[in-house]
């Protein structure tokens, strides 16, 4: 297992970047949505709330396949293994992540609201300036949860071939035989990645509780 270990470790790099790459996606499609969710206009909310609920109800290896295999009958075009599992990813992220930022939006008062009014402020100062940094307190703790969930849902990835940390692990099991080393070694990775983002979770937590 020392042997492997470099290229167990150089899997874990392809993991980490996997799901840095659909956490930002997420994250930026997810702060759209539950913009769009405040919309006067109840068209554009109603399409942000139908692109939420589809993509929460269907599992992400059903949408990791319509990715890799479908795009190419859809658009004519192929793309990569890694390029197919980071959208599914980040198409994934940014419905559950829609649902944090709005919860987070819709946690401060009406009053705040109109009191910027009050000042004169338009909607994208009172924004930026009064409500998102409020707001901000109460989406980061679900969002290092939703980290931590993506973390390992990119191990699903390994599904279409992506050279994650499970499929390398399932490329050594079967090549050395040793199947239960070899996922105790897997699962110990996934958990030196994913403690650090569970106690910084538990630290923001502890912090904007406190305040």
């Amino acid at each position: 297992m020392i042997a492997y270990l470099p290229l167990m470790l150089k899997a874990c790099a392809t993991t980490l970047w996997l799901s840095w790459l659909a956490m930002l996606l997420g994250a930026f499609g997810g702060a759209a949505l539950a913009l769009l969710r405040l919309s006067r206009f109840a068209a554009i909310r109603w399409i942000a709330i139908l692109y939420m609920e589809f993509f929460r109800s269907i599992p992400i290896l059903i949408v990791m396949f319509f990715a890799y295999y479908g795009t190419p009958l859809v658009f004519g075009f192929d793309i990569s293994p890694f390029v197919a599992a980071t959208l599914a990813l980040a198409l994934h992220a940014s419905a559950t992540m829609s649902e944090v930022v709005h919860a987070g939006i819709a946690s401060i008062g009406r009053g705040q609201w109109e009191a910027a009014s009050a000042f004169g402020l338009r909607w994208t100062q009172t924004m930026r300036l009064v409500i998102a940094p409020q707001a901000l307190r109460v989406i980061l703790p679900p969002l290092g949860n939703t980290s931590i969930m993506l973390l390992k849902d990119s191990s699903i990835a390994s599904t279409i071939t992506v050279a994650e940390l499970t499929r390398q692990g399932q490329l050594l099991a079967v090549s050395t035989f040793k199947n239960m080393t070899v996922y105790t070694l897997v699962a110990l990775l996934y958990l030196a990645m994913s403690l650090p983002l569970s106690l910084l979770t538990r630290r923001l937590e502890r912090r904007f509780a406190s305040r």
